[in-house]
């Protein structure tokens, strides 16, 4: 009845609690217990629309590569090699693995940015369990079950929230690190039109921080500078060509705390912590810089796309996280206070998470990509057509009309 706890420790059934912590410790069953977790909840979220194309962007993308080659960056609208490179990769494979292609690829860095998430918060001390927590807020943000769950050409707003959290974090911990921020920095430029928006943490570190640590700080801040200069010069400053920026009747539940609760929660954590910002510790600086993001990154998508339902996304995972940041330091203070404080907060994030857990018509009304796929090369076969037209995920948008050579 003995188990083997190393060179030095052995511990029989007697002693689980000492067997049970060495398990809670270890990084590497940690990170792969959440990261089960976390890509089950992934799957669990958008299994109905798996095999289907997301209608925006469409396949067009993908059909491009099949015939042009790889062209994995791209310079207008805007600075991007997320969904180019994606593309590329699917258009290699046969063409009735695309839709379950992209939709796992897509899956798949979704969860890169949640362990990224994890693991952050776990080197800064904030227990397994917590951490734990701040990953599955991102996986679970209700309103990314609309447009951006499983589609490829959205994946770049759970990047911008790991950058976030990445760049947030090395500016709270007072010896920011060059390597994790230029890695951050360099993933979100190459991915989000609003990365010059992670130039907010680096602007506050370099409030706080002594001289002899601000380097990082410029170095991290040039691929942001980069891109937004070259951003500039492609698309100016007037974002999406036809846009909604107010709510039309009706709109519902949905739209509208997409759009106001990430703001109001954000901007309440930064009221409270401005009484006492002379005296800000680590996770209070942490929590403040991710809040602020919040409030930024949901006035830029407002002023480049008004208010369509990808870009709750960000803001709604930033504030959340924020949010536990800012109570785990709270709980430091007043753990009555804390605890009353976080009950409120799951009872607000729980709701609108059970009521739009699983993934939009939008994302999965139409047939199987692979059951269309073969229907085409049937009536192919048979002489009935020389092209075909394939549904994407809405059931109404159709693809360019792919020859039947092609299928």
């Amino acid at each position: 009845h003995r188990i083997d706890a190393g060179p030095d420790h052995q511990c029989d059934a007697l002693t689980h609690r000492y067997c049970w912590e060495r398990l809670r410790n270890s990084r590497v069953i940690a990170v792969c217990l959440a990261g089960i977790t976390y890509a089950s909840l992934l799957l669990a979220r958008g299994w109905r629309g798996l095999d289907q194309i997301a209608s925006d962007p469409g396949y067009n993308w993908i059909d491009e590569r099949v015939s042009g080659g790889w062209s994995i960056l791209k310079l207008r609208p805007y600075l991007h090699l997320d969904s180019p490179l994606i593309a590329s990769v699917v258009s290699s494979l046969p063409r009735e693995w695309h839709g379950v292609a992209l939709t796992l690829i897509t899956h798949t860095t979704w969860l890169v940015c949640a362990l990224t998430i994890f693991t952050v918060l776990r080197s800064r001390a904030f227990g397994t369990v917590m951490s734990f927590i701040g990953g599955l807020l991102l996986v679970t943000t209700p309103w990314a079950a609309q447009s951006a769950i499983g589609n490829f050409g959205n994946i770049r707003w759970p990047i911008l929230v790991a950058a976030a959290v990445v760049l947030s974090a090395e500016v709270a911990h007072g010896r920011p690190r060059t390597a994790p921020m230029v890695i951050a920095s360099a993933v979100a430029t190459l991915s989000n039109p609003l990365h010059p928006l992670l130039l907010a943490p680096l602007l506050l570190g370099w409030k706080i921080l002594s001289s002899k640590h601000r380097v990082p700080l410029a170095v991290a801040a040039a691929p942001l500078t980069v891109g937004l200069l070259m951003n500039l010069v492609n698309a100016n400053t007037g974002g999406h060509s036809a846009k909604i920026l107010n709510f039309w009747e009706g709109a519902g539940l949905f739209w509208v705390s997409g759009q106001v609760l990430p703001v109001a929660v954000a901007l309440t954590g930064l009221v409270l912590s401005a009484k006492s910002f002379r005296s800000w510790n680590e996770r209070q600086v942490f929590a403040v810089s991710l809040l602020l993001m919040v409030v930024l990154s949901a006035a830029a998508s407002y002023r480049l796309g008004g208010i369509a339902d990808r870009y709750y996304v960000a803001p709604a995972a930033l504030s959340a996280i924020g949010a536990l940041v800012w109570l785990a330091d709270a709980r430091a203070r007043s753990a009555k206070v804390a605890k009353v404080l976080t009950i409120a907060l799951a009872a607000v994030l729980m709701v609108p998470t059970a009521r739009w857990f699983f993934v939009f018509p939008y994302l999965r009304s139409a047939p199987s990509w692979s059951t269309q796929v073969d229907a085409a090369r049937d009536k192919c076969d048979r002489g009935e057509t020389t092209s075909f037209e394939l549904l994407t995920s809405n059931g109404e948008s159709v693809t360019d009309p792919i020859p039947c050579d092609d299928l």
